[in-house]
Formats: structure tokens, sequence, C-alpha cells
């Protein structure tokens, strides 16, 4: 059959229907945000010293369960993959950029698209926390051509798990999967071993079963899919993006 998605690119929709979905999108996912726990500052800096490890497990989720659906997506024929932006990688601007952001996290306790979420739950932090990456945005802007050249160095095109590793890329979803499940599990043993709780709820009891059912469901999918026939169909060499502006003669 005919790729449907992604819908802008195909012309299945307008572009400006696809601006317009962004609105009731947005407000779902900031309701998940919002559920997850991911409005509540404490709570994201607390996965940092491993006191609640919900955020990181939540984020682990996201990334099998769309990882898995694009790849089944795109294995029925409904997504055409190459259509789907790939971020290239520049190693050490990324690097460098990775730790300031942790570091921003962990002091702020929220990145940009939480910190929306939770000031629409009335958190004055949240506000404060706003107002903070604007001005920094600002002054990046401001002063980029003193770090212009290091923000586009290092550059490495797009990597992919697979290719590094010499594997197909069903054989690197499967594994993705596993890397996720056992580092929920293991966080959330490392939060029982230094923050042991009491706690005797008993939705908790549901819940885990819940989960248990979640987590052998991703297995049997993942290992599904690793069997899949794995040609090269995502474009693997994009052109590089060029973030500085050129000096004209005049401002020179």
């Amino acid at each position: 059959m005919d790729m449907i998605a992604p819908l802008a690119k195909t012309g299945a929709i307008s572009p400006e229907m696809n601006l317009w979905l962004a609105i009731p999108i947005g407000v779902v996912f900031g309701y998940a945000l919002f559920h997850a726990g991911f409005t509540d500052g404490r709570r994201i800096a607390w996965a940092f010293y491993f006191k609640d490890v919900g955020v990181p497990v939540v984020m682990f989720s996201a990334i099998v369960t769309g990882m898995l659906g694009l790849w089944g997506l795109s294995l029925v024929g409904f997504l055409d993959i190459t259509q789907v932006y790939l971020l290239p990688t520049f190693l050490l601007p990324m690097a460098i950029g990775g730790i300031l952001f942790g570091l921003g996290m962990v002091i702020g306790g929220y990145c940009p698209g939480t910190a929306v979420a939770a000031v629409a739950t009335g958190k004055i932090d949240a506000l404060v926390f706003i107002v903070g990456f604007l001005l920094g945005s600002l002054i990046f802007g401001d002063l980029f051509p003193v770090w212009g050249d290091f923000y586009n160095s290092d550059y490495m095109g797009v990597v992919r798990l697979d290719q590094t590793l010499g594997i197909g890329l069903g054989a690197a979803v499967f594994a993705v999967v596993v890397i996720a499940l056992v580092g929920s599990l293991a966080m959330r043993w490392v939060q029982q071993h230094f923050w042991p709780t009491t706690d005797t709820d008993p939705q908790q009891g549901a819940i885990l079963k819940l989960q248990g059912g979640l987590i052998a469901a991703a297995l049997v999918i993942g290992f599904a899919l690793a069997f899949f026939p794995t040609e090269s169909f995502i474009d693997d060499n994009p052109e590089p993006p060029h973030y500085i502006i050129p000096k004209t003669a005049s401002s020179q």
C-alpha cells in the first residue's frame, strides 16, 4: 500500500493542518507529562539521586514505545521512514551540551518542555526556570559567533547503533528494548537499596502486575521484530545542517 505517514510530508494533510494538530497533541502530551510526574521539579531532581527513578523509567518506556511504533509501522508500509528526520551527530558539542543540559535539570528541576507543562499547573518555580532559559538562549544567540565554529565541529552524520555494531536494524531494536528494561529494573533496585520505603499501598501490587505485563509485551514484540529483513531503507547521508550564517563583505 502507499505510504501514509508522515502525514504532512506525504500530502495526507496540509502543512497548515499539521500546525493546528500540534495544539491538541501538545495538550495531550502535557497531560501525560503531568501524570508521569514530569511537572514536579522535585521528582526530576530526585532522579539524579536515585531517590525517585519514576521519571527516567517513563523516559525509557517512551523511547521503547516510539521505537517499536516507528519500526513496526515502517515494516507494514504505513510509514515512510526515509521522510523521518534523523538528527546528525556533532559528537563533542553534543556531549558538552548534554552535560550542561543535565546540570540545568538537576539544578532547576525542569527541562524547557516540562517547565512549560508545570507552568500550566501553577508552578512558580517553573516560571522562573522559563525566564532563565529564555535569557540564556538570548545570550547564546547573541554570542554565537564566539563559539559557532565549535558548535558545528566534530560532524559525524547520522550515527546508527546497528551500523556501529554491525548487526541488523531489527536486532538493534531488540537490543535497545532489553537495555531499557534492564536499566529500568536496575534503577528501581538502586532506589530501593538506598531509599527503602515501607509503602503498603494496595494499588502498588496492581501497578506492578501491569508493568510486568507491559515488559513482557515489549520483549515479545521486540524479539519478533528483530527477525524481519532490514535492508537499508533509511537515508544515512543527509546533507549536514549549516547553523552559521556566512559573513558578508560588509560585516567582515
